[in-house]
This record gives C-alpha cells, sequence and structure tokens, in this order.
C-alpha cells in the first residue's frame, strides 16, 4: 500500500529540493523526513533517488512514481473537498501580486471553484502596499501579499503562510549576468524583492544598473528573456525560457538572497463564510 502522507513528502521534498526546507514547513525533523522517505522507498521496491538523499536526483522509479504520486494527491484533495463542501455563495474579491497570481494561485482557485461553484472570485493584481491601503479601505476581502516590514493594513488578520527563496533569474544560454554594471529589471522602490536583491549587491560590492522597472513581472521577465538584464523572482515563480543563476555562473558570483514570507491578510473574520473558507483554503494549500 501506498501512504498518502508519504507521497504528499516524497511530491513536497521533490518540489522544494530540500530535506531541510520541507522538514521545516511540516514542522518536522530532517532524519523524521528522510525517514518517510526510505520507508517509501520499501513500499515502492525501488530506490526512488540516485545514490543518497543529499543529492535529491530522482531514480527512473523515482520519476514515474512522482507522476502517480501527483495525481493521486489531486484526486485525494479533490474528493476531500468535494464530499467535504457544503452549499455556499457569494462574492470574495482576493488581492495580490501579480507574480503571485500567475504562477502561485492557478491551481489553489482551481480547487476552490470545484468545491464551491457558487462562489464568485474576483481577483485584484497590485503590489503588496497597495493591496494593504485596499484591505483598509474595504476594497479587497482578502490579500495574499508579501510581508514586508512597516506595511500591513490598519485592521486585518494576518496569517503567516510560508518561506519563499528568492533567486536570480536570466535567460536560458544568455550573458546579461556577466555584465559590467549588472544591468537589472526590478519592481518599483519599496518592493521587497528590490530590496534585497540591492542590499545584497551593495554588500558584495557589485556595480549595477537599472535597466528596467516595471510593477509587472511580465514586463521584468521580457528584459531578462531578451538577456538585456537580470532580475529576481521566488524560485516558485520561474517563467518558461528563464533559468536560475548559481554561484557558478559568474565571477564574482551574484550574491546570496534572503527569502520572503507570504501572508494571507483577512479583512473581517467571521464577516463572510465565503471569504473564510477561501482564507482557510489559501492557507491550507500554501503552508
Amino acid at each position: 500500500m501506498l501512504d498518502l502522507a508519504l507521497l504528499r513528502t516524497f511530491v513536497l521534498v521533490v518540489d522544494q529540493r530540500s530535506i531541510t526546507r520541507v522538514a521545516r514547513q511540516l514542522g518536522r525533523t530532517q532524519p523524521a523526513i528522510s525517514l518517510q522517505l526510505r520507508r517509501l522507498e520499501s513500499a515502492v521496491g525501488h530506490p526512488l533517488f540516485e545514490r543518497d538523499l543529499r543529492h535529491l536526483t530522482l531514480s527512473r522509479r523515482g520519476e514515474e512514481l512522482l507522476r502517480y504520486a501527483r495525481e493521486l494527491l489531486a484526486l485525494h484533495d479533490q474528493a476531500q473537498a468535494h464530499l467535504a463542501a457544503e452549499e455556499l455563495s457569494g462574492r470574495v474579491v482576493l488581492g495580490c501580486p501579480d507574480l503571485y497570481a500567475a504562477f502561485l494561485l492557478p491551481t489553489t482557485l482551481a480547487t476552490f471553484r470545484r468545491s464551491y461553484p457558487q462562489v464568485e472570485v474576483s481577483v485584484r493584481c497590485a503590489l503588496s502596499a497597495v493591496l494593504a491601503e485596499e484591505i483598509s479601505d474595504g476594497k479587497v476581502d482578502l490579500a495574499l501579499a508579501t510581508s514586508m516590514p512597516s506595511v500591513s493594513p490598519r485592521s486585518a488578520t494576518t496569517i503567516a503562510l510560508r518561506l519563499e527563496p528568492l533567486v536570480w533569474i536570466g535567460a536560458i544560454g544568455g550573458s546579461a549576468h556577466l555584465r559590467t554594471p549588472l544591468p537589472l529589471a526590478m519592481l518599483p522602490e519599496g518592493n521587497l524583492y528590490r530590496d534585497h536583491a540591492l542590499g545584497a549587491l551593495a554588500k558584495a560590492g557589485r556595480a549595477w544598473q537599472m535597466a528596467c522597472t516595471s510593477e509587472s513581472v511580465a514586463g521584468l521577465a521580457a528584459m531578462a528573456l531578451a538577456d538585456a538584464a537580470v532580475t529576481v523572482l521566488a524560485r516558485s515563480a520561474l517563467p518558461a525560457g528563464l533559468r536560475e543563476l548559481g554561484e557558478r555562473d559568474s565571477s564574482p558570483p551574484l550574491p546570496p538572497l534572503p527569502p520572503v514570507r507570504l501572508v494571507l491578510w483577512n479583512r473581517l473574520p467571521g464577516a463572510s463564510a465565503a471569504v473564510d473558507k477561501l482564507a482557510h483554503h489559501i492557507a491550507e494549500q500554501m503552508r
């Protein structure tokens, strides 16, 4: 029997590419996560990773199991949500930066809609600082945002979600990351991604110039795809045609970046069953 809990841990490790990160996310120890993987290998009867768990390179059987694991978990979550679903209707205005709308929310919103088809969800894309104001003004019910110092709604419940690693991004086969000064495509001033990138470059003594400032992730990705600049995005939001730039890709290497924390702001908990249900659903999917 394939234990769904073991399959879920296996998929998380593959997606996060780190037993350490998965252990923190699940509130367990690294040895406990490693033991779960070994138990799954025992149940399958084949090694799931090449050599050892430090490299996290999937074996042929591991690749095969990953496809089945994703399908099984998706079907399980869909069945569980459907059977637990109640008749619910209403309208929810959900705010989030367009990066999250494009890469983090589609699957979450799709599973929510399957369970609660009578709930209308409208998505408002804006920077986190703008969303904090709009939550306060009653224009947005929920907001998935980046936790930032001195940026929060005047009155709302804050739910801490997961940490998102930030990475340098450049064109596949590009050379923008080798240029001096380093050409950058960044979000506007006041954005934490930008602050972390410029702070890391200053600390490393790396010269840079601003090639593009855009509120749209599509604009940043376009500059990177054209090999006109490098940018900084969450690792889970890597656009097609771009790649993560590692320490060995340039000399001096691009400096490491700290992660950011995702948060969910709920303007009036308890005021709307539809809003509260979507808030719970997002929190469950993104922790």
